[in-house]
């Protein structure tokens, strides 16, 4: 086993499943899905050439292996906790506040990942704000930016996590009622956007008729719960909704609108440990969990 094939980023699902005792309760605690941490798992064990756990009915048991690696697993952690505290400058210190732009529907959606990233590193204060305005990463209004766009800023640094696609939706009782009425009576969801930018406010402006009536809010989440309700007809995020039981798809070959989602930090905070500790961390849950949507 060559040690440095380990990834510190494994570390936690290791210690949360020591400290746990089962995978179910350690995909809680990291905020992940239950395969996110036995693929971890089974990693670090085929990288260390050891079996860390004993696979039992009821949960997962240290070996003698796995009790060591814990010890010092937790030594490891608390070491760079010390060195990062006593040696290192502003901004290669994993604490304080660090704040993230996104929308409502994304925190809705990656909240579990959120907490699993605060569970990580629990000294960085998280601090999430969400709505429609783009903040200002230039400006320090926020440190982050996850967001959905087709064209990032030119002078951001980020990675691409995902396409992003829509479909219309409404819930089961209004499809009910759609097929004895007129399209003219369809009545359709929209966000506040008196130029249409938006994917969705495209999408309603092609499907709906000239005269039909609309419902509108300011916020993502809000069309979606109106739609949930039975309020009418929202194009919304597949990511937000497929796994929705209360709504249905009508039109779903939207692929002309399709947008990305992208992940961003300004130049200046490539040196930010919270910052590349938070690209690291997410990017690969991200990406997985929109892969499965």
């Amino acid at each position: 086993m060559n040690a440095q094939d380990l990834d510190w980023n494994d570390i936690p699902f290791v210690l949360a499943v020591c400290e746990t005792g089962s995978l179910s309760a350690a995909s809680r605690k990291l905020g992940v899905n239950h395969s996110t941490v036995f693929r971890r798992i089974e990693g670090v064990e085929l990288k260390l050439g050891v079996t860390l756990f004993e696979r039992l009915q009821t949960g997962y048991v240290m070996t003698a292996e796995g009790e060591k690696f814990f010890q010092h697993a937790q030594e490891l952690k608390e070491g760079v906790d010390r060195i990062h505290r006593e040696l290192g400058g502003q901004n290669s210190r994993l604490e304080g506040q660090l704040t993230i732009t996104t929308t409502d529907s994304l925190m809705y959606t990656l909240v579990d990942i959120f907490r699993g990233f605060q569970y990580a590193y629990p000294d960085v204060e998280l601090c999430i704000l969400t709505g429609a305005k783009n903040l200002d990463l230039v400006q320090r209004e926020a440190d982050i930016a996850l967001r959905p766009t087709r064209n990032p800023p030119e002078h951001w640094v980020g990675r691409k996590l995902s396409e992003i696609s829509y479909a219309t939706y409404a819930s089961h009782n209004y499809i009910e009622t759609m097929a004895d009425d007129k399209p003219e009576n369809f009545r359709w969801l929209r966000l506040i956007d008196n130029l249409n930018q938006s994917s969705m406010n495209k999408i309603v402006h092609q499907l709906k008729h000239a005269d039909a009536p609309v419902t509108i809010s300011n916020s993502l989440m809000g069309v979606h719960e109106f739609a949930v309700a039975g309020f009418g007809i929202a194009a919304l995020p597949r990511y937000l909704c497929e796994s929705n039981p209360n709504l249905h798809s009508i039109h779903r070959n939207l692929s002309q609108y399709d947008t990305e989602l992208w992940l961003l930090a300004h130049p200046d905070m490539r040196r930010s440990a919270k910052v590349h500790a938070f690209f690291e961390y997410v990017t690969p849950l991200i990406r997985e969990k929109f892969a499965q949507l």
